[in-house]
């Protein structure tokens, strides 16, 4: 991927020079730039890049979005600190309390067209005018990856050796979203996601929070077209400092996943934590332990967390 990185650089270095009267042979280079570029573009390797950056930046802006937007509207909720108070939260009827956006689609999206710059989805419920959430996932999702590439595009980031994972029937089909949007009208208005702690819904789909120690659970979607499972044990010793100061700790993280042909839920839970109270902010906390085990039905006690 580097020597792509380098190739790319030359080309647009040679693309965004000055358009002067070329010799033949500079004009042979300028051509084979050019389709080493569209070769660059179009290989499989730099489209799964692109859609994986796509997503990732998707959810950096809906967070942004929800802590900075000061004008939302915010409801009186105990227990919410400034981080938290600008995200509505259910109540036990899995009733959004201060919603009032109207009815709502929630969709699952499963696929990102770079050419149209469009996100393919599929309905999998809805959110009711008075804020109520009914989720009927029966849709069948057509575009899916094969299930070993998920040591790849594992957005915990929370197994450091690849060779940890195991697969039961590894080509089954499989797409695991951590969180439902949120559309009206065709157009997104923000983000749902499930579990029991505003803070871990929120840090588990932070690059920048993902280590975070904060104790808690949440819930993914995950459709598969055949039975399949997946299996990783780590035990790990490392640095996980985002301030360049180095923050060696201790981690177990453990995967127990058996999923049947169609819609699975996933729970992941947090589980202890390390704190260093005299660090900066981003190295405050770290996880000691994530367990990722596949459940039959949302947890009773389930609370749903909309961001705008």
């Amino acid at each position: 991927m580097k020597t792509h990185y380098l190739h790319l650089l030359l080309v647009l270095l040679l693309l965004s020079s000055p358009c002067f009267a070329q010799t033949k042979e500079q004009q042979k280079m300028i051509d084979k730039a050019l389709k080493m570029r569209d070769s660059i573009m179009q290989s499989a390797e730099m489209k799964a890049l692109i859609e994986q950056a796509n997503e990732q930046q998707a959810i950096i802006e809906l967070n942004k979005s929800t802590s900075s937007n000061k004008t939302a509207p915010t409801p009186k909720i105990p227990h919410q600190n400034n981080a938290e108070k600008y995200t509505l939260m259910s109540d036990t009827n899995r009733k959004l309390i201060g919603w009032n956006n109207g009815e709502a689609d929630l969709i699952f999206n499963y696929h990102y067209d770079m050419r149209n710059d469009q996100i393919h989805y599929v309905l999998v419920g809805k959110i009711l005018a008075n804020g109520t959430i009914k989720l009927n996932p029966t849709a069948t999702v057509p575009i899916l990856k094969p299930l070993h590439n998920f040591k790849n595009s594992n957005n915990f980031y929370d197994i450091h050796d690849t060779n940890s994972y195991q697969y039961e029937n590894k080509e089954a089909g499989f797409k695991l979203n951590s969180y439902l949007l949120v559309y009206q009208n065709n157009q997104k208005i923000g983000m749902l996601t499930a579990g029991n702690s505003a803070k871990v819904t929120r840090n588990l789909l932070t690059p920048g929070n993902l280590y975070f120690g904060d104790e808690g659970y949440l819930i993914s979607w995950v459709y598969v077209d055949k039975a399949c499972a997946i299996k990783a044990q780590e035990n790990w010793k490392g640095d996980l400092s985002n301030t360049g100061v180095p923050l060696i700790v201790e981690t177990n993280v453990s995967y127990s996943l058996f999923l049947n042909p169609g819609w699975n839920l996933v729970k992941t839970d947090v589980i202890g934590k390390y704190d260093f109270p005299s660090k900066p902010i981003e190295d405050r906390s770290r996880y000691k332990k994530h367990l990722h085990t596949s459940i039959s039905k949302l947890p009773e006690e389930v609370t749903f967390y909309f961001r705008k």
